[in-house]
């Protein structure tokens, strides 16, 4: 069990690290430590330097003292370097402490990671952060799963930070932040294909502003997905049909249609399980869900799998 104060420990001293300690040490955490391997290099150094100095947190020459002196061990690092950190982190924590690990990376490696932690003895607590530190700090949103999360949001809670725990194992936060982020990342990118799309052909992005939000400004915010769902399921067919002269058109432009064609490639995929034709009419939004079992149904009824 850490204590109301706990000693904290950061793996990886970048932006998340770095305003999450401001933020903790405002609200009244006495100690934070970290440890970042990139302090050796000439200007990256600098920058962890003077981020630790402006949010009073002390330095450590190596990882395992940082985890050795610590509670509460926080990896923020790389995804791609996640489960490594989990693993080196395991050969110095000890039974009592909680390891958190908050980096954006694949579900299977936070469960892997909390194998290796919870086989020392200590707690693992998966974190899937939904709002950026840099704008609001250690009070950044975040969904918590594992064996640790319930500790982890009764100590550090009384300190502001806005945790929603998830039932569930390690990998349940992320696989819901994972989910989230097909959505996000998808748009952004979507969002980025028609800007140089408008740009090509001169035209202004704000004139086509209150046009994008028409399809769905009179549904309530809760139905939006169930309006594209049930839209895009039921009218795939011909979706597929219209997206291809659409792709034909930025070709014209000079635009390599990466998006468009993916969207297009999924809605063939949908169209032919013949949900109008097998559901037999158009669904009000509350029945939503009857379009994702229909998948499921014709996908053993025919011997296929198309999702």
């Amino acid at each position: 069990m850490i204590s109301k104060n706990p000693r904290i420990g950061f793996i990886g001293f970048g932006e998340v690290a770095y305003y999450f300690s401001k933020g903790l040490k405002e609200a009244g955490i006495k100690r934070i430590v970290t440890y970042d391997k990139a302090v050796a290099e000439p200007i990256y150094g600098e920058i962890i330097r003077n981020r630790a100095q402006s949010a009073d947190v002390e330095l450590t020459p190596t990882l395992e003292e940082s985890v050795t002196s610590s509670e509460l061990v926080v990896s923020a690092v790389w995804g791609n370097v996640a489960l490594e950190v989990a693993g080196e982190a395991a050969h110095f924590i000890s039974p009592g402490k909680i390891f958190a690990d908050l980096n954006n990376t694949a579900p299977s490696a936070k469960k892997q990671g909390a194998e290796a932690i919870n086989a020392k003895g200590a707690k693992f607590v998966d974190i899937g952060l939904f709002a950026s530190p840099a704008q609001v700090g250690h009070k950044a949103f975040m969904y918590a799963s594992g064996d640790g999360a319930e500790e982890f949001k009764a100590v550090m809670s009384r300190y502001g930070v806005n945790i929603e725990v998830v039932p569930g194992e390690a990998g349940k936060a992320t696989t819901i932040k994972t989910l989230v982020n097909i959505y996000y990342k998808g748009i952004q990118a979507l969002y980025l294909e028609l800007a140089v799309s408008a740009r090509k052909v001169g035209l202004d992005l704000g004139a086509l502003g209150p046009l994008l939000i028409k399809p769905v400004a009179t549904v309530p915010r809760e139905k939006e997905m169930a309006f594209w769902i049930v839209r895009g399921g039921l009218h795939a067919e011909r979706k597929t049909v219209e997206l291809q002269d659409i792709i034909e058109a930025m070709k014209e432009w000079g635009i390599e249609p990466i998006m468009m064609e993916a969207a297009r490639k999924r809605l063939n995929l949908i169209a032919q399980y013949t949900l109008k034709d097998y559901l037999k009419a158009d669904l009000p939004l509350e029945e939503y869900q009857a379009v994702l079992e229909a998948i499921g149904k014709i996908g053993e009824e025919r011997k296929i799998n198309l999702e």
